[in-house]
Order: C-alpha cells, then sequence, then structure tokens
C-alpha cells in the first residue's frame, strides 16, 4: 500500500496536470480511490473465473464390466469450468474444489458422446463447461484361447542351436476388448540363448503379441506362466558315406556318380554327435542297369541323431551309356616304323593297303574319336633282316572300352640298306618320310 501512496505522489509532483489546482485535483483522486477500496473490500462484487484441465470422474465403470464392455483408448479426460460468485470467495477456489463427473451407464458398443455433470462449491456458481461431452469408446470384453509358443532372444553359441520346445500350458486364455483379443497371435515365453549349451528347463513369464511380435497391452493372460523345456542341439556338418554293388547290364557302362548333397548337418546330444564322423547309407544296387536313373539315398541315422534343414533325402544320380563301336581306315603307309636301327629299311610290300581299327567307347565318347587321336607303329627296335609276323601297337589319347587293329599280325620285311634294289628304294623313300 505504502508503494501505491508512493507512486500516486511522484506522479503528481512530476505530471502537468497537477500543475494547477493542485489541492481539489489530489481530493478528487483520494476519494476515487477510497471508494474503489470500499467497494472491493466491503461490497465484495460479482465476478467470473475459469478453471481450466478439471478432471472428469468416470462413474459406473464396474457395471460395464458386467455388461460385458471396456473403456478403449484416452481414459483420462479434463475440462474447463467456468464460475461466478463474489469475487473474495471464488478466488479461493481450485481444481480440488469442483467436482466433475461422466455416467457411462446405459450406454453401447461403439464410439459414445457422454454429458459431464458439474458440481460448485456453495458460494459458486457454473457458468459454462467445455467440452460439455466427451468421447468414450466402449468395445466388449471377449475371451479366445491361444496358442504359446517360445520366443528366442540372443545368439546360440557357433555349433549349438535350440530344439523343439516342450511348453505347458501349450494354449492359455486371452481376454479383453474383442479388438485386441483378435490382434493378438499367440502368448510368448521369452529365452534368452546367448552361451547356452544344455538343456533348458524353467518357469517363464507369458506376454500376449501381434503378428509383428509388439506386445498387445490392455488384455489379461489368464495364465502369468509356462513350464517351459528346451533342449538344446550340437549341430554338425558330416560327409555321407555310400556303397555301391553291382555293374551295368552288359554293353552299358556307368559313366558318372554324383551325389545332390555329399555332406549333410545332423543335430542331437553334444555328447552323441561329438563322435559321430560321416552317416553311413543303404548300399545302392547297380546290377543291370541300362539308362539312366535317379536313386533316393537312404541314411542310416544313428539313435538320437536327426537331420538338420533336410526336407527329404538326398539322391544319387547314376548315367548309364551304352558302348558303341566305331570303326578307323589307315594307309599302309600311315605306319610308323619306330626306332629301326640305321643300316636296315622295311619293305611294305606284304603288308595290306588299308588297316582297320576298330574302337569300342561309350556313345558321348565314342563320337569324338577320329583318326588323329590315334597313331598306329611297329616297334622295330629288335628287328634285324628277314621277314617277320608282327602286331601293328597303338597309341590313343581318347578313354575307350576297347581298340582292335585289323588284321591283327601283318608280314614285314626288314633287308639291309646295301641290298636295295631300285624297286625298295621307294619303300625306303616312303619309309624316310614316315
Amino acid at each position: 500500500m505504502n508503494n501505491i501512496w508512493r507512486k500516486i505522489k511522484w506522479n503528481i509532483e512530476n505530471s502537468r496536470f497537477f500543475s494547477k489546482n493542485t489541492t481539489p485535483k489530489m481530493i478528487s483522486i483520494l476519494f476515487a480511490v477510497s471508494l474503489w477500496l470500499y467497494v472491493m473490500g466491503e461490497v465484495n462484487p460479482q465476478s467470473i473465473m475459469e478453471i481450466n484441465n478439471v478432471e472428469v470422474q468416470l462413474l459406473n465403470i464396474e457395471d460395464l464390466k458386467q455388461s460385458g464392455l471396456m473403456i478403449m483408448g484416452q481414459k483420462d479426460f479434463t475440462v474447463n469450468v467456468k464460475i461466478s460468485g463474489r469475487r473474495n470467495e471464488i478466488y479461493k477456489i481450485s481444481h480440488k474444489d469442483i467436482l466433475v463427473r461422466a455416467d457411462l451407464r446405459g450406454f453401447h458398443e461403439g464410439v459414445n458422446s457422454v454429458p459431464v455433470e458439474v458440481s460448485a462449491p456453495p458460494n459458486a456458481e457454473i457458468v459454462d463447461i467445455s467440452p460439455k461431452q466427451i468421447k468414450i469408446t466402449l468395445d466388449e470384453i471377449v475371451k479366445a484361447q491361444k496358442p504359446v509358443k517360445v520366443h528366442f532372444i540372443g545368439k546360440s553359441l557357433e555349433g549349438f542351436e535350440p530344439g523343439a520346445a516342450s511348453i505347458s500350458p501349450d494354449k492359455v486364455m486371452v481376454e479383453g476388448p474383442e479388438s485386441l483379443v483378435n490382434a493378438v497371435t499367440k502368448v510368448v515365453a521369452d529365452i534368452d540363448l546367448s552361451n547356452r549349451e544344455e538343456d533348458i528347463i524353467e518357469r517363464l513369464p507369458l506376454k500376449a503379441v501381434n503378428r509383428e511380435g509388439k506386445e498387445v497391452s490392455g488384455v489379461d493372460v489368464k495364465n502369468k506362466y509356462a513350464n517351459v523345456t528346451l533342449p538344446i542341439l550340437r549341430v554338425k556338418e558330416v560327409p555321407i558315406d555310400i556303397a555301391y554293388e553291382g555293374e551295368a547290364k552288359e554293353g552299358f557302362k556307368i559313366t558318372n556318380v554324383t551325389l545332390s548333397q555329399e555332406k549333410i548337418m545332423i543335430e542331437g546330444k553334444k555328447e552323441i554327435i561329438e563322435d559321430i564322423q560321416k552317416i553311413k547309407a543303404e548300399k545302392i544296387y547297380l546290377s543291370g542297369l541300362d539308362k539312366t536313373v535317379r536313386k533316393e539315398i537312404v541314411l542310416i541315422l544313428p539313435e538320437g541323431v536327426s537331420t538338420k534343414g533336410l526336407e527329404e533325402n538326398p539322391t544319387v544320380f547314376i548315367k548309364v551309356e551304352p558302348i558303341k563301336t566305331k570303326e578307323i581306315f589307315f594307309k599302309k603307309e600311315e605306319i610308323n616304323i619306330k626306332d629301326l636301327k640305321k643300316d636296315y629299311t622295311v619293305d611294305l610290300s606284304k603288308l595290306p593297303e588299308n588297316i582297320k581299327v576298330e574302337i569300342r567307347a561309350v556313345e558321348s565318347m565314342v563320337d569324338t574319336i577320329n583318326k588323329e587321336n590315334i597313331k598306329l607303329y611297329i616297334n622295330g627296335s629288335d628287328l634285324s633282316e628277314g621277314l617277320y609276323a608282327i602286331r601293328i601297337a597303338y597309341d590313343i589319347n581318347k578313354k575307350v572300352e576297347g581298340i582292335r587293329v585289323i588284321p591283327e599280325e601283318v608280314d614285314l620285311i626288314i633287308k639291309k640298306r646295301e641290298e636295295i634294289t631300285p624297286t625298295d628304294r621307294t619303300e625306303e623313300v616312303i619309309n624316310s618320310e614316315i
């Protein structure tokens, strides 16, 4: 109050308004101030005040539950309330003195506009409420049985993987708003696999999740825990050991044997898997095959061992080809005489004009063989002067089943060079060119 008077005095002293007739003006101001103080203190006029964010109390929620309904979404509502009353009285009123209620009895599933009711202290009067209604969504309460699954957290140690879990109970009841219960695809128990080598036997809490694996809040899982037994299996890659018996039908040959996979992944208890170096398969019988076939490989798995990631048994592809014969002809001049001593020459007059080479090979090979792949020769290193019945030898750079030179023996004359006649000279020239 003293500060107010000081300001008034300063304004009076420094204002041109008070430069003349100061006393009457001062008396007028003092009278106005006194009147204002009287009115505010003694008369206490009517005023209006707004109280913001007054909490709304929701009534008869239990009746909703008995009707099979539940509030969805927003549950905390506030309104703004304007009150009027004597100034000194209403300025003492706070949020706690205003009672705002919304009665939910009688409303149905869906979005509802619920009116609010406001009560004020006796010394105040409600002027306005904003908003006058609140939007409340009600959903039907339903129950549904959902499967219980395990959800793995963390990464297994190298060479170890979880097996098939045993869960009790494997189904549980989920209760809540229909839209939320319908969003639940399963109930899960989280298991941390980090650094686990031994089987896991634990009682684990359950939570409801949607298709994306996110937890669905607002539903009640009736079984809070499940007993989970999870084997931790040793995983290992080993080769397939397979034996074959028999041969293809006469006139045919097995040219290729290929496995669809040479190794498989196996899993089982650590102490069993560690000692296994290979997996045997049932014997494959080849007898009498006259065409290409694919046969299933039947694995012989030890007790307590199973395959991993194997949707069907591996197979063996057995390619079988017919053996065919091909004839190639050589002139006698195309036969090479190897390592003949320098004092001797060859007389080819006794050799037939054409030498036939009969080749037996599988179908895919026989058509690739020609004269350039075969070399016919006679080894002359041990021959001296005379007439010889001798076999023609051969070299071939292709894989064949058999080769036959016809005739098998030929007559060959070896002569000394000084006895060469003019006729023989021709044979010598031919031989030297070869």
